[in-house]
């Protein structure tokens, strides 16, 4: 596994599938770690070059020495596209990835291909959702992750049909997350419950964009995905039906097809 030092933190990223097909970068979730993607890691590496990293705080990554905002950790993924060797590539995200990976294609565009932006919004939070946010992030940092925090966390990850048909899932995603080390989720939480509203730079996206959002999404639903197609040219919506906000893990064939046929769709117009 390639391991990237950056000024403020060590990441890894796994990087499979053949060296001179088009590259594709994913970036996960908040709370999560690169196995999100296995199904769709696995799909696209038999024709793509597949960048799959662990974010700062998450997995194996290290915390940063420092806290950091969203546009920080966008540099990351370059960063990344650097190490690798790697002049450009298809952003996947989703969620807190998307966020990065949109940031990306305004900030870095000679980097960015195409985009494909999972279960996310370009808002900030309300003032109420930020303040609830924090107030996890801080006991994330004194006491871990307890149940009570579990019990808020749960319907803003998963679907109610999915921790019904999927418990034993359900738990072990709980269970890596009980394990996180407390600053790195402190760090990351604080980034994305602060971040600024980046809906006014939506317009300058100038690659061709897939939104994706599943049906059951509490955390980021459907008017928000809808907003981020209305306001960057030419991006399509696809849903995911019975999915939550995790859509690359309750639903993950569902999930590759769309991004699959959307990588079909652009392989015309994506160089390496």
């Amino acid at each position: 596994m390639p391991t990237l030092r950056r000024p403020t933190a060590t990441l890894h990223y796994d990087d499979t599938g053949p060296r001179d097909a088009p590259a594709v970068l994913l970036a996960h979730s908040l709370l999560c770690d690169r196995t999100m993607f296995s199904h769709l890691a696995a799909e696209l590496a038999t024709t793509h070059r597949v960048l799959n990293l662990d974010l700062r705080g998450h997995g194996l990554s290290s915390p940063a020495v420092r806290g950091y905002s969203l546009d920080d950790e966008c540099d990351d993924l370059v960063a990344v596209l650097d190490h690798a060797g790697v002049a450009r590539a298809t952003f996947v995200g989703l969620s807190m990835g998307a966020m990065l990976s949109m940031r990306a294609a305004v900030f870095h565009p000679t980097r960015v291909a195409a985009l494909g932006l999972l279960d996310t919004s370009a808002e900030p939070e309300s003032p109420f959702n930020r303040a609830q946010y924090m107030a996890m992030a801080g006991a994330f940092l004194a006491v871990g992750v307890l149940g009570s925090i579990e019990a808020r966390i749960k319907p803003l990850m998963f679907s109610d049909g999915f921790v019904e048909r999927a418990p034993a899932e359900v738990e072990r995603l709980l269970a890596g997350l009980r394990a996180s080390r407390r600053e790195g989720l402190f760090q990351a939480v604080q980034a994305v419950a602060l971040r600024g509203d980046f809906s006014h730079e939506l317009g300058a996206i100038g690659v061709p964009t897939m939104v994706l959002v599943g049906d059951q999404d509490r955390a980021t639903p459907l008017f928000r995905a809808q907003r981020i197609v209305d306001a960057v040219p030419g991006a399509t919506l696809d849903v995911v039906r019975s999915a939550g906000h995790l859509s690359t893990i309750e639903q993950p064939e569902l999930t590759t097809q769309a991004v699959r046929a959307f990588l079909d769709r652009v392989a015309d117009g994506v160089q390496r």
